[in-house]
């Protein structure tokens, strides 16, 4: 009897597979046979599902901020949320991305070094990332505040990474609130 394969399954397994990958080797510094090596799958699968680097980059893209979109299921929307609630759905997303949020960043480099400065504004993967946090802090936080939210989100992210340590989540919720209230 053949193997019966849920193709759309398999599609999303491989993307979040990748964004492991990727946030370890970056993104100029492995190809499409060496991601195959890493994902332990020949290349005639994972090109069944993926035609090129940048598809499978695309796609991994979106599921590692589908992931961190997956915290915040079952927690009230902005609309109907207290202020508290809008403040732990920030914290919650800030926690979300931390402990990989080094690793980000040093991806993000690598691949605008491939892409070009010029060209961020433009490409589909930093457009998804941007859209989809953006959304996220819209639909969980405030959608009134949701570009100074992102912007703040990143810079106590970079604050935590060039002080080594972790803020401490009063501190966190402290700048959210200054955003909110």
């Amino acid at each position: 009897m053949p193997k019966i394969v849920d193709h759309d399954k398999k599609r999303q397994e491989i993307a979040l597979k990748s964004t492991a990958i990727f946030l370890e080797y970056g993104y100029k510094n492995i190809g499409m046979r060496q991601l195959c090596d890493k994902l332990e799958m020949s290349k005639s699968a994972v090109y069944y599902y993926y035609k090129t680097k940048d598809e499978l980059f695309r796609a991994a893209t979106e599921a590692i901020v589908n992931l961190d979109e997956d915290v915040l299921a079952g927690r009230p929307l902005a609309t109907s949320a207290s202020i508290d609630q809008q403040l732990d759905n920030f914290t919650l997303i800030f926690k979300q991305m931390s402990p990989r949020f080094f690793q980000e960043m040093k991806l993000v480099s690598d691949y605008i070094d491939v892409i070009g400065v010029d060209s961020v504004a433009e490409d589909p993967c930093m457009q998804i990332a941007n859209q989809k946090y953006l959304n996220m802090l819209e639909t969980y936080v405030s959608a009134e505040h949701s570009d100074t939210l992102y912007t703040l989100l990143l810079g106590l992210l970079n604050h935590q990474v060039m002080i080594g340590t972790d803020l401490d989540t009063d501190y966190v919720v402290t700048q959210a609130s200054r955003c909110l209230t």
